[in-house]
């Protein structure tokens, strides 16, 4: 018998948090290793479509493979209001999160594994209660509904990706039901109790 074992958060680190004060920046944020199903660079093409909206500001945190060449692009594009920092320590990472308005699940490249994987930073910004934007794949739509406890963005699409963005960004009962939903989704479903029941 084969059945499936979902990668869920260590709830000891990855739950809710003071949101931002209305006065901090809106953050749009990522973070990872900056692998190709990442799709790392459909963010920095969004981050240029979104940057004479003057409230959104996007903050991805990592280092790793496609590193250097998103910020080459970056750079080509010359993008305001995008910035990149390098890796911290996974304890640190609730508190880096805390501080975004909108969490970058993913994937969104356009490889066959984008298609396959649940990126186990999804589980880490819906415990914690963010809104979260993750790619249209098969993958994610076995776990979560579009609209519902995620935002969901046609894959390798820098204009979906931002349009989504604005969505959430322009409408605050949208951002507020999500996360709430998302984060019930992941209680009920993955908790460590729930996951040891799987386990078991």
């Amino acid at each position: 018998h084969i059945s499936t074992y979902y990668v869920g958060h260590d709830e000891e680190l990855f739950y809710p948090r003071p949101a931002p004060s209305s006065a901090a920046p809106f953050v749009v944020f990522y973070y990872g290793s900056y692998l190709p199903l990442h799709g790392v660079e459909h963010i920095v093409r969004a981050a240029k479509l979104l940057e004479f909206e003057p409230d959104i500001e996007f903050r991805l945190i990592g280092d790793g493979l496609m590193y250097a060449l998103a910020r080459q692009l970056a750079d080509e594009l010359q993008v305001q209001r995008l910035t990149f920092h390098p890796p911290v320590p996974y304890v640190d990472l609730p508190a880096a999160i805390a501080q975004a308005s909108i969490c970058l699940g993913g994937p969104f490249g356009s490889n066959d594994k984008a298609r396959r994987v649940i990126a186990s930073k999804t589980f880490q910004f819906v415990a914690m209660g963010k809104p979260t934007i993750v790619g249209n794949s098969p993958a994610n739509r076995e776990l979560f509904t579009h609209g519902k406890d995620v935002m969901m963005c046609r894959m390798a699409d820098a204009k979906a990706l931002a349009s989504a963005i604005l969505t959430l960004c322009r409408d605050h009962s949208l951002r507020a039901r999500i996360a709430q939903r998302g984060l019930q989704r992941c209680q009920d479903a993955f908790s460590m109790a729930k996951q040891g029941l799987r386990l078991r």
